[in-house]
């Protein structure tokens, strides 16, 4: 990654300097305002913008080993600087619960960088760095209005697979202007039919019942004109193979059903990887992660996405129809994070 600070007039002549130096594709880590005497001993003092920007490109110089794992803060750059400062500031970054290889690189890159960011503060450092190698791990995607859509909404019990699908739902066909048609296979949690059917009257859209592949392979068929078909499954145990077997026996009856993965951002790391593991018995095109409103702890959901690989395509943060629920973005993951952390 390269690093490299820009001063200009303004803002707009800034980013020009970095498209023009670095290209579109150049991240913008932060702008401020500098002040500096025109001439010796003038009181006026002339205004300009300083903006830092960044790019994934191999660094001039040689990379430089990764920090030991024992003791991540024991390599120094010429100047000495780091020290006890330092230490606090990463013990303050693995205590997020972030993966411990998401952080040696990142003291990796401040060790490669510092230079460029002489005018930083120590904290400035590890926060800008780390808020770009967070955004670089994660993935993010968004709905295809390319044809019809038929999506599936699969996850452990409790993580709110019914209420996403409602939001989006009403998203598509109050907000979007898309045909939207509802299936349940959800035969197993009392009242879950009763509540789809609710909201399907209150949105005006269609709803299905299936029983079985069958069932499902004929309401798909019936619907096949519409622009997006939600499936609401019943939530299965990642640790009952035989529930996740029979999910998948009634998911693979058509080709182009698509399965999110509805995941709460309240659960532990070590769940959160159990569930992410055991439902990979499917393709999953997605992860949403919900009840975002219902923690102070990311860096589990954030650890899973980087362990598995799979994009994010929303994030939920309440009950509200359609209002809660927001399409994911690399920034707000990164946010979230961040967050946690006490830099000062």
């Amino acid at each position: 990654m390269q690093i490299k600070r820009f001063e200009a007039k303004s803002i707009r002549e800034a980013l020009q300097q970095v498209r023009e130096t670095m290209g579109p594709e150049a991240l913008i880590l932060s702008t401020k305002p500098v002040k500096k005497s025109s001439f010796p001993f003038e009181l006026s003092r002339r205004s300009s913008i300083e903006v830092i920007a960044a790019i994934d490109r191999p660094a001039e110089t040689p990379p430089l080993r990764p920090p030991s794992p024992v003791s991540l803060s024991k390599p120094r750059d010429e100047e000495g600087k780091g020290g006890a400062e330092e230490d606090a500031i990463i013990q303050k970054v693995l205590s997020t619960g972030l993966c411990p290889e998401v952080v040696h690189g990142v003291v990796k890159e401040i060790q490669a960088s510092r230079k460029e960011l002489s005018g930083w503060t120590l904290a400035e450092t590890y926060r800008g760095l780390l808020r770009w190698k967070l955004m670089e791990k994660v993935e993010v995607t968004g709905p295809s209005f390319d044809g019809p859509q038929i999506w599936s909404f699969i996850g452990p019990t409790g993580v709110g697979k019914t209420t996403t699908l409602v939001k989006l739902a009403a998203h598509f066909r109050l907000r979007a202007s898309k045909k939207v048609s509802l299936i349940s296979i959800d035969t197993y949690r009392v009242g879950a039919v009763e509540q789809l059917k609710a909201y399907s009257q209150i949105l005006g859209v269609p709803l299905e019942i299936a029983l079985n592949r069958e069932d499902l392979k004929q309401a798909i068929e019936k619907n096949r004109h519409q622009d997006f078909v939600l499936i609401d499954t019943a939530g299965r145990s990642p640790k009952h193979k035989s529930q996740l077997e029979e999910l998948k026996d009634f998911l693979t009856i058509h080709p182009h059903i698509e399965n999110h993965l509805v995941l709460s951002a309240t659960t532990k790391d070590e769940d959160l990887e159990q569930a992410a593991d055991r439902f990979g018995i499917l393709p999953i095109r997605s992860c949403i992660f919900s009840k975002i409103d219902e923690t102070d702890e990311y860096a589990p959901m954030l650890n899973q996405l980087v362990r598995h690989g799979r994009p994010l395509s929303y994030l939920t943060c309440g009950q509200r129809v359609p209002e809660d629920i927001e399409l994911a973005t690399k920034a707000k993951v990164a946010n979230l994070v961040l967050d946690q952390i006490q830099w000062n």
